[in-house]
């Protein structure tokens, strides 16, 4: 059979795609990124080191000073026809290749150029006395120069949108026409350099922007010319659909050979593979790098990275689809063809995978493990099943061909949790058990936090969040009762950076209000006699939260150790808040005394439930009493009028808009429901109700007595009603604040409401700063002291 009669009997080829006109190339978002911060760099530098940046601009015009002066009118000559021939050569460029419409884009690039210059240098002008004017300007023959270059603004906005750097002989002569108008504008003494350099930023971020908003003209391959390709290797196609996908995620195809196997097709374009690049680059710097590592901007090493993850899983015998072809598409885009039949995810079975269905996955990931290669994409989205019931691993994508044994544990982490969502904490345990050991799954402990998992898993866990306590009570229960520390795989937590900047914020405060003190006249002045009443009464609380911590419990916890436990919990809330630290220490204990996680967990969540629902209680009491008392009444100034007016009309319109009543009922509800069935068995045995409520309310009264003691020991006139309601009304302010203790912000509510109440101000922040030393300072070297004792008895 002749070429013109096969191919004429040739089915004609199908492509179902959707393919639009114009996209937004991803690499100018992280182009933007970069410029913004080096923006905030520039102007950081300009404002503190302005001497620098003068002494700069000082020497290197006295070095060109000797340039002989037709030199320097050739330069001048020269950067003013560059100013000008460049950018209309540009603009003709665009029209004579029929490009009309980046030509208008380009112009209005410019356009926004210029007004962002002026802007600036109307703002920069209005602050004369800074550094940043100072190293933006200069004073020369013809008075004081701009801060910024419009025009130069303009021309660089210019080119970046007329995608000038795409073409050597463009980018070259573009590069040298801008250097010669810059060194003419610096020999002339009409700019400084840091003006110069700025102006070009700021071009450069205008162009880069109006481009990404617009988009630039699709010229990625299609399924067609992607299909031409795979052609020309000897697999045709005669069917192409293109693929939803994930954001962040790449194009991908399915296709249907002719007379071959259906492929999957991956298409990296090297202008969208920053996809999702900055949430992954906020991931490698949060978390080790084994747990997520830096980002790829290399299409070619990204493919050939994959290529040799796909053919050395496929070697071990992993169920992994089989690379059939690894292939350039014209410069800018690589084609993966992967062999892959039909299949369903895990996710979309109308049942639960069997149980040979998870040990086909445990023995495939085995088969990776024992070969040291890591998979990092082991979640119920990805993982499939053909019609005949035989699972197929995700295609290795962010994988590991040297896997270290954490990347290891990682990966059974992530397969335990994926597992555990489709059949159940139980099941997963013991068939991970009988694939890979129990040392293997003990060992895998350290790293079952969320933090470890995939970004979908983790929204799953949001919605049961007593998954990872399910798994870990399991291994322990089948495995061993010995469970190791936790593994840090975290660089930083936010907590902590919202902390530090809490802490820089509360120290500020305290040395304010030290400040205005002569500690040494209030402290001659004061009446020491209280300071042991101050202390018992410190003392007490811990008594009081650890009866009401064993009325939260059904088993038996002894008195002594259970009240040496909150003393340790006051050392962890000396570095963590105390909404926080204390609770972990008592989760802590409680596991250790046989309690399993969960039964820990939400014992002690009835306690801060409880303890929350008296300490509400006691305002109301205690508010009550202040406003029918004849003497000493507490003053509510207007601004808590209008501050507890707004907090209501934000709470009504967070209720009112759907997604944000989602958000808060989610987070509400969940702890709600699971503390219900214990605070129901709390009414059914009343000797626990005692000790939980008797607690609690002994616990808040004790706080409320140290601070009256203090109050008096500065001689102050306030009664044990109004002092309650200050410590009340500090305390429920000090447990929002992210600070160490409510370092800060308890000192501030306190003292204000004992100013309020009518007490002098240096007698109030002196009795503060003195209830706070005996109820949060002295007690540390005493926590970490009952730390270390209830450690060398495995107490804690």
């Amino acid at each position: 059979m002749s070429a013109t009669t096969e191919a004429r009997t040739s089915p004609p080829l199908v492509v179902l795609e959707q393919r639009p006109d114009r996209i937004r190339s991803s690499i100018d978002a992280v182009r933007l990124g970069a410029l913004g911060l080096s923006a905030l760099v520039l102007a950081g530098f300009a404002s503190v080191a302005d001497a620098t940046s003068e002494a700069a601009n000082e020497d290197l015009a006295q070095a060109l000073k000797g340039l002989p002066d037709l030199l320097v009118n050739a330069l001048n000559l020269a950067g003013s026809v560059g100013a000008l021939a460049v950018p209309l050569a540009l603009v003709v460029r665009q029209v004579f290749r029929g490009q009309s419409r980046r030509v208008m884009e380009a112009l209005l690039a410019g356009v926004l150029a210029i007004g962002a210059a002026i802007a600036l240098n109307i703002a920069i002008d209005h602050a004369p006395d800074t550094a940043l004017y100072r190293a933006l300007t200069l004073t020369g023959p013809h008075g004081t120069t701009l801060p910024i270059d419009p025009y130069l603004a303009a021309w660089l906005a210019l080119g970046a949108m007329s995608g000038v750097s795409a073409e050597r002989l463009w980018r070259n002569v573009f590069i040298g026409s801008i250097g010669l108008y810059a060194l003419a504008a610096f020999i002339a003494t009409q700019a400084s350099l840091l003006s110069l350099v700025a102006s070009m930023l700021l071009g450069v971020t205008v162009g880069v922007a109006v481009r990404y908003v617009f988009g630039t003209v699709n010229e990625r391959p299609d399924g067609a010319r992607i299909c031409a390709v795979l052609a020309e290797r000897g697999l045709p196609v005669r069917r192409i659909e293109q693929m939803p996908v994930d954001r962040g995620t790449h194009r991908r195809y399915r296709a249907v050979g002719v007379g071959g196997p259906s492929m999957y097709i991956d298409v990296l374009d090297r202008d969208d593979i920053a996809a999702g690049w900055f949430y992954r680059f906020y991931r490698s710097l949060r978390v080790q790098p084994e747990v997520a590592s830096t980002p790829d901007l290399n299409i070619e090493r990204m493919a050939e990275r994959r290529a040799l993850l796909a053919l050395a899983g496929t070697r071990v015998g992993a169920r992994l689809p089989t690379l059939l072809a690894g292939l350039p598409c014209g410069p800018d885009t690589i084609v993966l063809a992967y062999e892959l039949h039909e299949t369903t995810t895990l996710t979309k079975l109308d049942h639960p995978p069997s149980e040979g269905q998870v040990r086909q996955i445990w023995e495939s990931v085995q088969r990776l493990h024992a070969a040291r290669i890591s998979h990092h994409r082991l979640t119920a989205g990805r993982i499939r099943v053909d019609v005949y019931g035989n699972v197929l691993l995700p295609i290795l994508e962010d994988g590991t061909a040297f896997a270290s044994d954490l990347r290891i544990a990682l990966d059974r982490a992530q397969l335990l949790a994926t597992c555990a969502q489709l059949i159940g904490a139980k099941d997963t345990v013991r068939i991970a058990r009988q694939i890979i050991g129990d040392e293997a799954l003990t060992a895998t402990v350290p790293v079952l936090q969320p933090v470890a998992l995939s970004r979908e898993t983790r929204q799953w866990i949001k919605q049961h969040s007593s998954l990872i306590d399910d798994l870990r009570t399991e291994i322990e229960g089948q495995s061993g009762p010995v469970t190791p520390e936790l593994s840090r795989l975290e660089r930083f937590r936010p907590r902590t950076v919202v902390t530090l900047v809490a802490l820089i914020v509360a120290s500020w405060l305290l040395i304010g209000q030290l400040g205005t003190l002569d500690l040494a006249t209030v402290f001659r002045t004061a009446q020491w006699g209280w300071v042991p009443a101050l202390v018992a009464a410190s003392v007490l609380t811990y008594f009081a939260a650890g009866v009401a911590l064993i009325g939260c419990v059904r088993e038996y916890l002894p008195l002594m150790r259970t009240v040496v436990a909150q003393l340790a919990g006051s050392f962890i809330a000396f570095v963590l808040p105390p909404a926080v630290g204390a609770p972990a220490v008592n989760v802590r204990y409680l596991r250790k005394a046989g309690l399993t996680t969960t039964s820990a967990a939400l014992s002690v969540g009835l306690g801060q439930v409880v303890n929350g629902l008296m300490h509400v209680v006691l305002l109301i009491v205690f508010a009550a009493a202040a406003g029918t008392a004849t003497e000493h009444r507490l003053p509510i100034p207007g601004w808590a009028f209008i501050v507890v007016g707004a907090l209501a009309g934000l709470a009504a319109l967070t209720m009112a808009l759907p997604t944000p009543r989602r958000w808060v009922l989610a987070r509400v509800i969940p702890p709600i429901r699971e503390a219900l069935p214990r605070m129901l068995e709390l009414l059914a045995r009343p000797v626990k109700l005692v000790q939980v409520v008797g607690g609690s309310v002994s616990l808040t009264l004790a706080y409320i007595a140290a601070l009256w003691f203090a109050v008096h020991a500065f001689n102050g006139h306030v009664d044990a009603v109004a002092v309650g309601v200050v410590y009340l009304a500090g305390g429920a302010l000090g447990s929002l604040a992210p600070t160490p203790g409510g370092l800060g912000a308890v000192e501030a509510a306190l003292s204000t409401g004992l100013v309020a109440a009518g007490m002098p101000t240096a007698a109030a922040v002196s009795a503060v700063l003195l209830y706070r030393v005996a109820t949060f300072w002295l007690p540390v070297p005493s926590g970490w002291l009952a730390m270390q004792w209830l450690q060398r008895r495995d107490a804690v």
